[in-house]
This record gives C-alpha cells, structure tokens and sequence, in this order.
C-alpha cells in the first residue's frame, strides 16, 4: 500500500463548527463507541474570518487525551473544577505524568500556534 491509498482502518474526518463544544461533543461521541481519535490538524476563525491552520499530528495520543479530558472535566477553567489528582485518578497515573503529559502538550500546541500565526 503507497502512502497515498487509504488505509482501510482509518477514516478521514474534517469538522466546521461555529463553537468548539461541537467538536468536542463528537470526539466524545466516537470515544463512547470505542472510535481511537487522533487529531491531525485544528483551523481556528474568528469573527472577522481570518484563519490560521494548526498542526496538531506533533500531539502524542497520550497527550491529545489528557488534553481533552482535562478540557472535558474544567482544568482550563477559571475557577478550575478539575484538579491534577483528578485527572490522574481517572486515567491510572501519577499527577506528576498527568502535569508533564498537559506541559508537553501545551508547548507543542503554542508552539504550532505562533509558527502557523507567523
């Protein structure tokens, strides 16, 4: 198989969402039937339609997932309603793997961010 054919195990999917919870909501959804969601790419637009195209392939699967249940349970939220402890619990590691895992991620994301603002 060339790199160009498809692989038969995966499925391509492109998101145009007018709020982010949408895609979340699907991500959730394909997690619940046992779907393995690995992000390729994340085109953010504002208001006034300017877009920037960030490459988020550099996330490690371990990464995108701690990211997205940190988002789920209310890490990023202020006040928080998730702490590291929690996040740790529920996916079987210490807070200190559930912290480096989120710092990893983080870098990467701002990094794809300002190279792709650029």
């Amino acid at each position: 198989m060339t790199e160009l054919e498809p692989k038969p195990d995966l499925l391509h999917v492109s998101l145009l969402v007018s709020e982010i919870e949408s895609a979340h909501e699907v991500l959730r959804h394909l997690d619940e039937m046992g779907g393995t969601v690995h992000p390729d790419s994340l085109e953010v637009t504002d208001a006034v339609d300017a877009k920037t195209q960030v490459d988020v392939s550099d996330l490690t699967v371990k990464q995108w997932q701690a990211l997205e249940l940190a988002y789920r349970w209310g890490y990023y939220d202020q006040p928080r309603k998730a702490d590291l402890a929690d996040l740790a619990t529920e996916l079987e590691i210490s807070k200190s793997a559930v912290s480096q895992r989120l710092r990893a991620a983080e870098s990467t994301l701002v990094t794809a961010i300002v190279t792709a603002s650029r």
